[in-house]
């Protein structure tokens, strides 16, 4: 059981300091002796050398990147799978929503199921479910076979993998690396990564499919990458146990040693339910500005077709160019974060950048207006993925819940983007194909996460003591503790114990005690857990009308909301 557990079991009784000082340090003394007891030497074990961390980037990264890879190929292969599988538009709306309708429950258990048995192994797991999803849909189309049901049946199984592979990978660099010190970084990677696969593999599905003469090609070469990747996934398994036998590394979500055991009493309702209210927050603005950002890509190959009046490869390209650009600046972004902080700027930036990008597509209707706006909308994809991962981190309570907390955003973002895409195919089907009114739903979508991540914003900067984790998130790491002395009143620590481990143990709860919900608020999490089941249930009720209504627009879910 980890330190914030103990918290958990003992804030209650709401301990005097010197109590709680003299407690945490007899807790780190039986802690010591249970590390010498069970690993003997492992005091003496060196500390990870910078190699083999930036090997476990390197790995990770690869995990997901042939699930990043097919993530785009089915949506820009529509007019083809169509044609071939002898489907409707309405049919094929179905085919790519179910990602998004699985995980919209999924998410949450593998969530769970993250936090207790750790992210290399369901790596592993979620990567074949992805390999195994990625061979059926390909052996669908293969010789002429052309089976929408056997498509359906390998996307179902694929989305298994999808939806949370990359919580995993969260949860494995959060085991590795703190805040403020490389984990930014490792998550901005992470999305470079999946971004460059996600170009390739969308941007040449069409000439794959025209120079073989067969779109089964691209679904094949999908399966091969998607087979790279989980030989990658079992390569981290392995590596993540050589490294724990070999070196002494340091859990960053618990302060103990890294072990790769499985974690105890993880679900635990009573500190779900205590979540910051930044948190409840942060999910509000994603359900917005993830959910717009995200279900975009599903019609930008369309959108940029209609605007520009080229074909499906011209607009592949085109509507493809947003990818290239988080490629080579998230992993900056990610060390300017660690470095600086300013997770909440990064948000309201985000924001401004989807909205900036929306009105133009809304109101210009001039070639270089339409890049610019593609230009602004590759921005706002560059400075989405990885403040939001690293905040979500920072503003819950105890990390040791963080892919828990992640799955809860993540579920929510899920059903938004299905009720948006929904509502957007209908928009579009009234409008006789044209996405020109559909850009409103869009719009109005960046309007209110703007106006959100603006409220956080003046939150941590001006009215701090109002939501101290989202202060917490906002400063430099370097100035943590300093903001913690004035946040909660309690003074500084002196220079004399400012880098003793137990002085870093008492921080840690002061943080906690600033972060968590009280008692007397924690009905604040409850209404808010409420209104995100609210929401799934709403994108399946919505997702039921649009079949109703026979939507069958263009407007599609083809993407993993983060």
């Amino acid at each position: 059981m980890g330190p914030m557990a103990k918290i958990n079991s003992s804030k209650a009784a709401s301990p005097a300091p010197s109590d709680e000082k003299a407690n945490l340090t007899q807790s780190k003394s039986d802690k010591w002796v249970a590390s010498v007891a069970e690993g003997g030497n492992a005091g003496q074990r060196p500390k990870l050398p910078l190699a083999w961390r930036l090997c476990i980037i390197g790995l990770t990264c690869l995990c997901s990147f042939g699930n990043h890879w097919s993530n785009g190929l089915i949506v820009s292969l529509k007019t083809t799978i169509i044609s071939h599988m002898h489907i409707n538009n309405s049919q094929f709306a179905t085919l790519v929503a179910v990602t998004n309708l699985v995980n919209t429950c999924l998410s949450i258990l593998l969530g769970l199921a993250i936090d207790k048995w750790g992210g290399p192994s369901l790596s592993v797991i979620l990567a074949a479910f992805h390999f195994a999803g990625a061979a059926v849909m390909a052996g669908s189309a293969t010789n002429s076979f052309n089976s929408f049901p056997l498509l359906v049946v390998g996307k179902v199984i694929a989305a298994v993998g999808d939806g949370s592979l990359d919580n995993a990978q969260h949860r494995i660099f959060s085991t590795y690396f703190a805040p403020g010190r490389g984990f930014a970084f490792s998550i901005g990677m992470i999305w470079s990564v999946a971004n460059l696969g996600q170009f390739v593999g969308q941007s040449t599905a069409n000439i794959i499919t025209r120079n073989l003469g067969s779109f089964a090609w691209s679904l094949w070469i999908s399966t091969v990458i998607s087979l790279f990747s989980l030989i990658c996934a079992l390569g981290l398994v392995v590596l993540d146990k050589f490294l724990r036998t070999r070196y002494h590394i340091t859990d960053q979500t618990n302060g103990e040693r890294h072990q790769g055991k499985v974690q105890r009493n993880v679900f635990n309702l009573s500190a779900i339910c205590r979540l910051s209210g930044t948190f409840w927050i942060i999910v509000a603005f994603a359900v917005f500005e993830n959910a717009g950002v995200q279900s975009f890509v599903s019609i930008s190959t369309q959108f940029s077709q209609q605007r520009l009046k080229k074909g499906a490869i011209v607009g592949g390209w085109v509507s493809s160019f947003y990818l290239l650009l988080p490629v080579g600046l998230t992993p900056f972004l990610g060390i300017w974060i660690d470095a600086f902080g300013h997770r909440v700027s990064f948000l309201f930036i985000s924001a401004l950048l989807f909205l900036t990008s929306m009105l133009l597509l809304k109101f210009s209707h001039t070639v270089p207006t339409f890049v610019a706006a593609y230009v602004f909308y590759a921005l706002a994809q560059c400075v989405t993925p990885a403040p939001q991962v690293e905040i979500v981190r920072n503003v819950i309570p105890d990390p040791q819940y963080f892919a828990t907390a992640f799955a809860i955003k993540k579920s929510v973002v899920q059903a938004s983007i299905v009720i948006i895409t929904t509502a957007a195919g209908k928009i579009q089907d009234n409008s006789h194909g044209s996405l020109n009114n559909a850009i409103t739903l869009w719009l109005a979508y960046a309007f209110v996460c703007t106006a959100i991540s603006g409220f956080l914003l003046l939150a941590s900067t001006s009215w701090w003591p109002l939501l101290p984790a989202a202060r917490l998130a906002q400063v430099n790491p370097r100035q943590v503790p300093r903001e913690i002395a004035k946040l909660d009143g309690l003074g500084a620590l002196s220079e004399a114990t400012s880098n003793d481990d137990d002085a870093s143990q008492s921080l840690k709860v002061r943080a906690y005690n600033l972060k968590v919900l009280d008692g007397r608020r924690a009905w604040l999490s409850w209404v808010m857990f409420g209104v995100s089941v609210g929401v799934v249930l709403v994108a399946w009720a919505i997702f039921g009308l649009g079949v109703a209504w026979g939507v069958h627009g263009s407007v599609i879910a083809g993407t993993i909301g983060e």
